[in-house]
């Protein structure tokens, strides 16, 4: 066992206490064989996750303050407290595919200029229009092969990540993988998914209107916007425009939208309408349903609308930890 690497894994949480058994229990049948620990980095659960964490065996580290919540957040407060060689990071409602781990780690053993492997990911059946998308678009958001980022989670040298700084930015209510990655890249490391099974993951199952209000709600929206606005000025700042590029020409189009109306020029209303009116009906003919054409004119929208509202709030120092503090489990 000892000449075997060593792994931290970091789960991510927030009211995960319907799966995270399960998931720690995924993770520990694979790493028998090797040196590891579990660190469920939970964002101040209101559930039993803590509870239930800690009695699987894992360290909880928590937020204390709820305004710091954010998927950027959780595997950056575990990587304060990660050691050993490499860094395994889930979220709390997936599964770990059997013979990943061996899989990952045996690839990045061999290959030194890789800083982070994924595999590739089983999704349930979608309810909402944005689930729906992402498994149209399931091989585009896990493509095999070299990638730019590795949506969904990964296997990360721990040595490449201290050379970049920080794991993940506590500012990012998303995108924090694709930011991962692009620091990655300018560093001069890469990164690869293998056409192994990496995890399986639970969608949401709310309907499309409440699944944006939830999102919203919980800052989700405005990720695109910290994005672009965290990456101003860095070298990565034109892959950050890329992969929020169509939230950024859609916020821009409905710009010139409302401009048109505060004008009150009808003919030009008309004409600036005919570029909605064509993606409308090229979703309506690609999904064959006039509901998914017009909720994905609504999902755009409002994340086009999270976009600017990004854009106008504060970024965090990645560098600086967020106020936590370590759980211990209780003696018998």
């Amino acid at each position: 066992m000892s000449s075997l690497p060593s792994i931290t894994v970091i789960i991510k949480t927030l009211n995960e206490q319907d799966g995270i058994a399960a998931t720690i229990k995924s993770v520990q049948r694979q790493l028998e064989n090797y040196q590891y620990h579990v660190i469920v980095a939970d964002s101040l659960s209101n559930d039993d996750t803590q509870k239930i964490a800690l009695e699987n065996g894992a360290k909880v580290v928590t937020l204390i303050n709820a305004n710091d919540r954010c998927c950027g957040v959780g595997h950056q407060l575990g990587y304060l407290y990660s050691e050993g060689d490499y860094l395994l990071l889930l979220d709390g409602d997936m599964r770990l595919q059997d013979g990943f781990i061996d899989a990952a780690i045996a690839f990045l053993e061999t290959e030194p200029s890789y800083a982070g492997v994924a595999g590739t990911v089983e999704m349930d059946e979608a309810t909402s229009y944005e689930f729906k998308s992402r498994q149209q678009r399931h091989h585009k958001i896990y493509p095999i092969g070299d990638c730019s980022h590795l949506a969904g989670g990964g296997v990360y040298r721990a040595s490449a990540v201290n050379d970049i700084g920080y794991l993940t930015h506590r500012t990012l209510h998303a995108y924090e993988e694709a930011e991962l990655g692009m620091r990655l890249q300018c560093a001069g490391y890469k990164l690869r998914r293998l056409d192994t099974p990496f995890f399986h993951h639970t969608s949401y199952d709310m309907p499309t209107l409440m699944l944006l209000r939830y999102r919203w709600k919980r800052g989700y929206l405005f990720a695109s916007g910290e994005l672009l606005k965290s990456a101003f000025g860095k070298a990565y700042f034109r892959q950050a425009v890329s992969v929020v590029r169509n939230e950024l020409i859609f916020a821009c189009y409905l710009a010139w939208l409302i401009l048109v109306l505060l004008v009150g020029n009808g003919s030009v209303l008309v004409i600036s309408l005919l570029p909605l009116m064509l993606f409308f009906a090229m979703k309506v003919f690609k999904n064959r349903s006039i509901k998914d054409g017009a909720l994905s004119v609504v999902n755009l929208t409002v994340f086009s609308a999270g976009l600017v509202n990004g854009l106008l709030s504060p970024i965090k120092d990645p560098n600086q930890a967020p106020q936590h503090k370590v759980l211990e489990r209780e003696a018998s």
